[in-house]
């Protein structure tokens, strides 16, 4: 799986010095945060890291920035190529990465100063093979209110799937984490995908015999209107269904009594979501593409979707309808939107 970057030489890659962790950050048309991003990065107070900066065809001044920061630091490798999206680059940062450990930092993001001091203390103290910690959001130059209890909890193998399945305390994201970099070895995020952490994370936490969690804001998002992970659209919310219905097939055979209740609730809620999405667009080839994909998850699960304690009576029926008579459903969704004022029909 191991590809050489178009603008790194080979025997520069070989060359390095093997550090601890590798930081590696995709980068694409955010000239405008880039550099406070980098800066938190090498402000980091644990010092043995590679910072790999993957200039993804980025038309701005991206790739100049990080040809500065090349001459500025040692530690900074940088890679450009053409756009592939974010889960390409994240991919070409994977594949030269040296150290003993991977973390993610998007770059439009900024992490405080002790982020990678205290998630490599934790994933080393433990022995674990994946370390988390908390986030704040950051919306106007202002942190959005939320607490933390700053405790640490440590999970084995099923009850940390269980949490990241949850979507609470452990969420399915890539960049507030440390992983032992042997996780990646058969691992790499999909190209061409939205959601692509939902698809990758769970299979890292498969592997995973022990998770460390730590429950305070180390990782600053930046919230922005105009970044991918925005407005939703057809194709996002199949690809989140698809998602949640590829883990719920999954862990069929393994031994996560409780995270398959919690997947196939997942897998239902994003079903009908799919649905009402498609409603509100109209009937397209496209959409009925989906809406036969829904169907067909929806009938071959339907005891198990009734027998669920998790999903709620009112999905329940949904799904029933949607699989049994879709023009009643869609009548009463419909009558639903009205009642809310909405403008969307």
């Amino acid at each position: 799986m191991t590809r050489r970057p178009e603008s790194e030489p080979g025997k520069e890659v070989t060359a390095r010095v093997k550090p601890e962790i590798s930081i590696i950050v995709p980068i694409y048309n955010v000239e405008l945060y880039l550099r406070k991003c980098v800066d938190s990065i090498l402000a980091q107070t644990f010092r043995s890291f590679e910072l790999i900066l993957v200039n993804d065809g980025s038309p701005d001044k991206c790739g100049e920035i990080c040809e500065y920061y090349k001459e500025l630091d040692p530690r900074v490798v940088v890679i450009h190529k053409q756009n592939g999206g974010l889960s390409d680059a994240r991919n070409y940062g994977i594949d030269v990465a040296k150290g003993r450990y991977i973390g993610f930092v998007d770059s439009d993001d900024w992490i405080e100063p002790d982020m990678y001091e205290a998630l490599h203390g934790l994933i080393t103290a433990h022995n674990a093979d994946i370390a988390v910690c908390g986030h704040c959001e950051v919306q106007d130059d202002v942190k959005l209110e939320k607490s933390f209890t700053h405790q640490v909890r440590v999970y084995d193998n099923a009850h940390a799937f269980d949490k990241l399945l949850e979507d609470t305390e452990i969420q399915n994201l890539a960049w507030d984490k440390l992983y032992k970099a042997e996780l990646f070895s058969q691992v790499r995020y999909p190209v061409g995908r939205y959601f692509e952490d939902i698809f990758t994370t769970y299979k890292l936490f498969l592997q995973a015999n022990k998770t460390v969690s730590l429950d305070s804001p180390k990782y600053l998002y930046l919230k922005r209107s105009d970044s991918i992970t925005g407005a939703m659209n057809n194709r996002k919310y199949y690809d989140r269904f698809c998602a949640a219905l590829e883990i719920y097939e999954t862990i069929q055979d393994k031994n996560y009594p409780i995270a398959k209740e919690i997947s196939l609730s997942r897998t239902v809620t994003e079903g009908i979501e799919l649905c009402n999405f498609q409603l509100i667009t109209g009937e397209t080839a496209v959409n009925k593409e989906y809406l036969a994909e829904l169907g067909g998850f929806l009938s071959k699960h339907t005891s198990a979707i009734l027998r669920n304690r998790i999903i709620r009576r009112e999905m329940k029926t949904a799904a029933l309808l949607i699989l049994t008579s879709s023009t009643v459903y869609k009548m009463l969704y419909y009558s639903k939107l009205r009642l809310k004022g909405s403008n969307m029909i």
